[in-house]
């Protein structure tokens, strides 16, 4: 009987907790929703409104174009070096006062395919800067660059043109180079040199010398001598002379008479100096007046640092057997040489003045060249006279009172509008033009939209625009206002690439910059160029 009644006791717990349980059950899950579902909020994206970028839409006030091209080399002259190398420097370190046309720092360039880079100066910018330009196949020079130099008229930029001779391909200069194999000290002489023509050099590394790096380092193993000599009576030779050989603030200026470039390379490694100096001689042209036993200057360049030195030992004029002669000297480096004799500086600057004809609305480069420098400047279109140097500065670009030069006026595709040859300089040189050309002008029409909402316009009235026939320099194009630019110079029929570069934004596709070929022609119609930006994305906000 007990145990039954302990039975039924643990029965109506297992009832009272079934019951509990469904009454627990139907509390939670009850059907009193009708079995509706309820889903989690959606997401929705922010509204946003497309901006047009915060672009520069005014010109800057001075803009440096230049252009880098074959100077001398009649088939292809004018025509534009693509990735040669601008390195700026002052007193031989990198520049820190220049900035591409976005206002970012720029102390080197590598050339694109158009040959051709703008840049500007810092604010307080002044003096002047070297322009060191170095390209494969051509003699490395450097230019400088006047950064207090003011554009002229309405224009607002300032047209550079930094030439290049060829190695190979210029009549008056001959390069050569020669191997040889050098212990820590040569066991036998070394020699090398260059000679055609008129044109030589040669160099003799003595018994027991050491070759070293910049760092003192010895070098052995396989040597490469290469040996540059320029004909001293070829106007070429002026064109490979580094500029600043002269001081601005003498009375004299170097008359060159000869130069050379000596380089030896161990693979990478350049050979910069010797334990024992060695023997370098320069072949001096025969009409030099210079007699043996005189002395000459010896001047040097440093090729990395861009700046010039004076050797403190004299070249010595040689009598050879065949009756020429040649200047000798010695030195414990290796680098751009010159010998010269000293002569008073022009006191009259240099200008040409347009007797006839007319200088196209493109405008023209002018260069000046002998055989012992040369100088280059721009004359704009419808000018009448231009001053290639001051009389402040001539003795800065060796200007002698004597000096003749050849002259040349030619457009951006290397046209020749006018030559002369072995004319005096110092002074005001009278120049006749010729017309090889009709020229025409066009406006072009930037269309900047935004690449997210093609409705949305961008005003690119501060962009810098250039354009140029292939290969061939190019020109800076003239602000309008209204996204217009002038496109000066133009020949009727050909194919032209024009590129623009927006300050302060970049295209749809990434870069700072957008080209596009166009063929001219000759007629009322704008040239209208397509530029799509990448634009802001700004959330809309509004009130309740």
């Amino acid at each position: 009987m007990e145990q039954g009644l302990i039975m039924l006791a643990n029965k109506k717990s297992l009832l009272a907790l079934s019951i509990a349980s469904v009454l627990t059950l139907s509390g939670c899950f009850s059907d009193d929703d009708n079995n509706v579902v309820v889903e989690p909020p959606t997401k929705t994206e922010p509204e946003v409104e497309i901006v047009a970028p915060e672009v520069d839409t005014e010109q800057p006030s001075k803009v440096f174009s230049v252009n880098v091209i074959d100077i001398t080399n009649d088939e292809v002259r004018g025509n534009v070096l693509e990735g040669a190398t601008v390195s700026f420097l002052v007193n031989g370190e990198p520049a820190t006062t220049l900035t591409n046309v976005n206002e970012e720092d720029l102390a080197s360039v590598t050339v694109d395919d158009s040959g051709s880079f703008t840049f500007l100066t810092k604010a307080g910018a002044s003096g002047e800067v070297t322009a060191l330009v170095t390209q494969d196949g051509y003699v490395s020079k450097s230019f400088l660059v006047d950064l207090d130099a003011v554009p002229e008229g309405d224009a607002k930029d300032i047209p550079l043109t930094f030439g290049l001779v060829s190695l190979t391909e210029t009549q008056g200069v001959v390069a050569k180079t020669t191997p040889a194999t050098v212990a820590s000290s040569t066991t036998e002489v070394i020699s090398a040199g260059a000679t055609e023509g008129s044109a030589g050099a040669d160099l003799s590394v003595p018994v027991g010398t050491s070759l070293q790096d910049a760092d003192g380092n010895v070098i052995e193993g396989e040597v490469a001598i290469s040996v540059l000599a320029a004909d001293s009576t070829n106007t070429n030779t002026g064109l490979i002379i580094p500029e600043g050989l002269n001081s601005a603030d003498s009375d004299t200026v170097a008359d060159v008479q000869g130069v050379t470039s000596i380089t030896m390379t161990a693979g990478d490694t350049k050979v910069k100096q010797f334990t024992t100096p060695i023997d370098v001689s320069i072949a001096l042209p025969a009409d030099s007046g210079l007699n043996a036993g005189e002395t000459l200057n010896v001047s040097s360049y440093n090729e990395d640092t861009g700046v010039w030195s004076s050797e403190s030992q004299p070249a010595t004029v040689v009598m050879n057997d065949d009756g020429s002669h040649k200047a000798t000297f010695k030195t414990d480096h290796l680098t751009f040489f010159t010998v010269s004799k000293s002569a008073d500086k022009c006191t009259d600057g240099i200008a040409v003045s347009i007797n006839s004809g007319t200088v196209p609305a493109g405008g023209l480069s002018i260069t000046l060249s002998s055989a012992d420098g040369s100088a280059g400047s721009y004359i704009r279109g419808g000018q009448t006279s231009k001053t290639v140097i001051p009389a402040s500065v001539t003795s800065r670009y060796g200007i002698s009172e004597d000096a003749t030069a050849n002259v040349r006026l030619f457009d951006r595709s290397g046209r020749d509008w006018f030559t002369a040859t072995d004319v005096p300089i110092c002074g005001t040189i009278p120049v006749t033009l010729g017309s090889p050309v009709t020229l025409i002008e066009k406006t072009l029409v930037l269309d900047g939209t935004c690449a997210q909402k093609q409705d949305v316009s961008v005003d690119l009235s501060g962009s810098i625009v250039t354009y140029a026939k292939e290969g061939k320099a190019a020109s800076i194009a003239q602000a309008l206002g209204e996204s217009k630019f002038r496109l000066d110079g133009l020949e009727d029929g050909a194919s032209y690439r024009i590129r623009t570069t927006i300050r302060g934004a970049k295209t749809a596709q990434g870069g700072q910059s957008s080209a596009f070929n166009t063929t001219v022609t000759n007629d009322d119609a704008d040239i209208t160029q397509p530029v799509s930006l990448t634009c802001r994305e700004v959330p809309v906000t509004g009130t309740d």
